[in-house]
């Protein structure tokens, strides 16, 4: 099972005849000038590239879990990540003082 993660493709999805949106609401008003200034500046990509990519992952022998489609996902996984190493090397020495003294374990099965 591969888990295909796609990206923004060229299509109507987006455009001034499929997007509908409905009256600014208050609450709304940061998010929403927050979601169209991100993607400004996104690379739409081409849908008919993506037929041969899939199928490669389908023929592959051992595929991968998940499977970014396009060029967005592998920088905003990267970011993600780097972010979220950032913050548990900063808390790290708090996290191995939860560990306080460690004792060694065997853990069996019952038979």
């Amino acid at each position: 099972m591969t888990l295909i993660e796609p990206g923004a493709y060229a299509t109507d999805f987006a455009s001034p005849t499929s997007l509908k949106l409905s009256e600014d609401l208050d609450a709304y008003g940061a998010l929403r000038q927050q979601v169209f200034a991100n993607s400004a500046d996104i690379d739409f990509g081409e849908p008919k590239a993506t037929a041969q990519a899939v199928l490669q992952v389908v023929d592959a022998a051992h595929p991968p879990l998940r499977f970014f489609l396009g060029t967005e996902g592998m920088p905003a996984a990267r970011a993600a990540y780097a972010a979220r190493l950032a913050e548990w090397e900063r808390w790290e020495p708090v996290s191995n003082a939860a560990q306080g003294a460690s004792t060694r374990q065997t853990i069996t099965a019952r038979g």
